[in-house]
């Protein structure tokens, strides 16, 4: 879910040490938050410029994970948690949520799945499906998010035209127990080492915000600079209802602007966005990203919880003096500026006994409910 990372940095940009980050980290307030901010802010500047990427993301298969992440809605030992629940959708259906997302403005989309991995040929020569005709038929730059992948899954995929693999590592190796049991992180780890084998661009970050100290903030930067991601994705925790995690209190704006400063001056070349939990944990606050070193964000909703309107993130960009990226996949973007009304696939219920999955585009107002 992101774009290629620069490997040259200009003159006098250098990425900060760890020692040094974990003491930027704690400025979350007054003077000293500010010239973090400032510092940031010129950083990406020099390094990315004025423009920011916008990416989409579609649920294509939701529910019954057998993972037991203490974020996640859609783990089966969270029943009460009430998800949506269904199948891999057709990729005549991801694909129609894609062109949806680029004509809001979206640059790269994502497949997202539910489940350890995929494991059915049916569901990867479906997924192989979609990222061809996503090729043929859009300018978006094809991502993939799905669990533990195998190298060999990710030799097909490539081949059909997929650029992008993301993977999320979550949060440090020093409190990854506390989020979850089921898998190790050095299964993540690997996951992440096969796609950059077989030269995917990759994405991978973390939810800030689920208990962790900003030391091990810092520690989650620091592996993931020494993985070489291209894309940082910075989540932070927007508590489901009936997971572990349900009561856990929001880091505060502050604190999330620091942390994203951080992760700007460690790592100077990679792209940086923000994505799940801003509009719980920013509020107000989210034109601030930007200065503070992001560039690049989400646009429409997340897996199970609404994101703000597309029309009012493309409004949010472009208040802030930036301008939006194009594609890199030399067809001609069909962002046009406006937001396309729901389709009937925004509007089918999912398989019995399940819920309805929300539109990658033109949520209700209201937040993150």
């Amino acid at each position: 879910m992101c774009e290629t990372a620069k490997t040259t940095l200009p003159p006098g940009i250098t990425p900060i040490g760890a020692d040094e980050a974990r003491t930027l980290i704690r400025h979350t307030s007054g003077p000293a938050l500010e010239a973090l901010l400032d510092r940031a802010e010129a950083v990406r500047r020099a390094v990315h410029g004025d423009e920011v990427a916008l990416c989409g993301i579609t649920n294509a298969k939701s529910g019954r994970c057998p993972e037991n992440c203490g974020f996640c809605s859609q783990s089966a030992h969270f029943p009460a948690a009430d998800a949506p629940v269904y199948p891999l959708v057709p990729a005549e259906e991801i694909v129609a949520q894609a062109k949806a997302a680029e004509r809001a403005g979206a640059r790269e989309f994502s497949i997202v799945t539910s489940g350890t991995r995929v494991a059915k040929e049916s569901e990867l020569a479906t997924i192989e499906e979609a990222v061809r005709k996503l090729r043929a038929e859009t300018a978006v730059e094809p991502c993939a998010s799905l669990g533990l992948v195998r190298e060999p899954e990710l030799v097909r995929l490539k081949a059909a035209g997929l650029m992008h693999y993301h993977h999320n590592l979550e949060t440090a190796r020093s409190f990854f127990e506390n989020v979850c049991t089921t898998h190790t992180y050095d299964e993540q780890l690997e996951t992440i080492r096969a796609a950059k084998r077989q030269g995917l661009q990759l994405c991978s970050g973390g939810i800030l915000g689920m208990g962790e100290t900003p030391e091990q903030r810092v520690e989650l930067a620091e592996t993931i600079r020494e993985l070489g991601v291209h894309c940082v994705p910075m989540n932070f925790l927007n508590p489901r209802p009936g997971t572990p995690m349900e009561h856990v209190s929001a880091i505060t704006a502050e604190e999330c602007l620091a942390a994203i400063a951080v992760f700007r001056l460690m790592m100077p070349a990679a792209h940086i966005f923000v994505m799940g939990g801003r509009e719980v944990n920013l509020g107000v606050h989210q034109h601030l990203i930007f200065r503070a070193g992001a560039n690049g964000t989400m646009i429409g909703n997340y897996l199970t919880s609404a994101g703000r309107g597309p029309g009012e993130t493309v409004e949010m960009v472009e208040a802030q003096g930036l301008s939006l990226r194009a594609p890199d996949t030399g067809r001609a973007w069909s962002f046009d500026g406006t937001v396309p009304p729901d389709a009937e696939w925004n509007r089918r219920a999912a398989e019995p006994g399940g819920k309805r999955a929300l539109p990658v585009v033109g949520a209700p107002r209201g937040g993150c409910a």
